[in-house]
């Protein structure tokens, strides 16, 4: 265990590790650590849950109101329910995690090592750009009530109780239950802290899964680079009359190789899936709703600012969302058909026939296609992103019609 926390502490999984570690669900964490964490959050989200469903008790007989209320409140829902969800599924990130080492440490050619690297590369660098997006829309979404209230008493002086009143009901619902007058500036810190640490958790979970994508379309490109080179090997002086029998060998031990790798490579693809596949069916299924209710807010409060920038921070935030998982989904489809493809283009007719038969099983499971899914009824890709776009704008479009 210490050994593969120190390989992560010390590679570019780093920042993975600390955003994991900040949401309490880095497996490699000391336990009472962790339980300590999970205490406070438990009790920033129950409070917050309440508070929320309070007020949606409260608007009840309004339809408009009501939907103002569910956009926050099925945040706060599904973000609870990943928190948990990842807290469950602990010794399987562990797993996936000890697996990722353990891929590193194998032996391998200096090529191959390379290939790895750049995928790794590529995942820190737009974990980054991921992280700081999705955690700056949040930002906005936050801290909007605050800066327009700022704005709003430098231009016209102080704000009074009444103005202050309303301005919090049109931003936040949860404040209908409490004395705005007096608890304006601690209940905006705690909703806040809890949509803020909610995106953040939302990020770490986002964040494993790209690095677990990219590491598995690493294996597979490496695969593909040792397939292309089955045939190649150096004489080093051989005498002829060897080197034909050097020759199978070699080609031999390359196909089994191969072999080895497609099978770690489809092993750690099904367990990503397998981790990923009950949480996003939770998303997938929700999001064209969430899709068309934020949109909807947006259109009906297009002419008031102060609820203009939270609601298209969090409609940005969701599209993003949405996009980025099925196109990460997509490119274990694209990475899989690829190896087809090399092992397919192959000269073949130059190996051996117990080779041969070995490369026919990797082009007939390469055939098969390799997917991340929701639920195992809804495949992460292209075409499901496009279906969940219109699916919302079809639900927005309804909506608008009632209004």
């Amino acid at each position: 265990m210490c050994d593969v926390n120190d390989f992560f502490c010390e590679s570019n999984y780093n920042n993975l590790r600390i955003l994991l570690t900040i949401c309490g669900v880095w497996p490699f964490q000391e336990l009472r650590k962790r339980c300590a964490m999970y205490v406070g959050f438990t009790f920033l989200f129950v409070s917050v849950m309440i508070f929320e469903l309070l007020c949606l008790f409260k608007v009840w007989p309004d339809f408009f109101e009501v939907f103002d209320c569910l956009s926050m409140l099925f945040y706060s829902i599904t973000s609870t329910f990943k928190f948990i969800y990842t807290i469950y599924k602990l010794p399987k990130i562990k797993m996936l995690l000890v697996k990722i080492q353990e891929h590193w440490c194998s032996p391998k050619t200096d090529q191959e090592t390379k290939i790895l690297r750049s995928y790794l590369l590529f995942a820190r660098k737009f974990s980054y750009i991921y992280a700081g997006t999705i955690v700056g829309h949040a930002v906005i979404f936050a801290l909007t009530p605050l800066i327009t209230r700022f704005f709003y008493e430098t231009s016209f002086g102080t704000i009074d109780a009444s103005n202050q009143t309303q301005e919090a009901q049109s931003t936040y619902r949860i404040n209908y239950m409490l004395d705005l007058q007096m608890r304006y500036i601690p209940l905006l810190i705690q909703c806040s802290i809890c949509e803020v640490y909610y995106t953040i958790l939302l990020t770490a979970f986002n964040v494993l899964y790209l690095a677990c994508v990219q590491h598995c379309c690493g294996l597979f490109a490496a695969l593909r680079y040792r397939l292309e080179r089955a045939l190649e090997f150096e004489d080093n002086g051989i005498d002829n009359i060897l080197i034909t029998a050097f020759a199978r060998n070699k080609c031999y031990s390359n196909i089994v190789y191969s072999v080895r790798r497609h099978t770690e490579a489809i092993q750690f693809a099904t367990a990503i899936e397998s981790l990923y596949r009950f949480p996003f069916f939770i998303h997938m299924v929700t999001n064209g709703s969430l899709l068309s209710i934020v949109g909807f807010q947006l259109m009906t409060n297009k002419e008031n600012i102060n609820r203009l920038l939270p609601y298209a921070s969090y409609l940005n935030a969701l599209m993003l969302n949405t996009f980025f998982e099925n196109w990460q989904g997509q490119k274990i489809i694209d990475c899989n058909e690829k190896v087809h493809e090399s092992a397919y283009k192959l000269q073949w007719y130059r190996m051996p026939v117990v080779s041969q038969k070995l490369l026919i099983m990797i082009m007939m499971r390469s055939k098969k296609p390799l997917t991340i899914t929701a639920g195992k009824l809804i495949v992460l890709c292209y075409v499901t992103f496009n279906a969940v776009m219109r699916t919302a704008f079809s639900y927005f479009t309804l909506l608008r019609s009632v209004q």
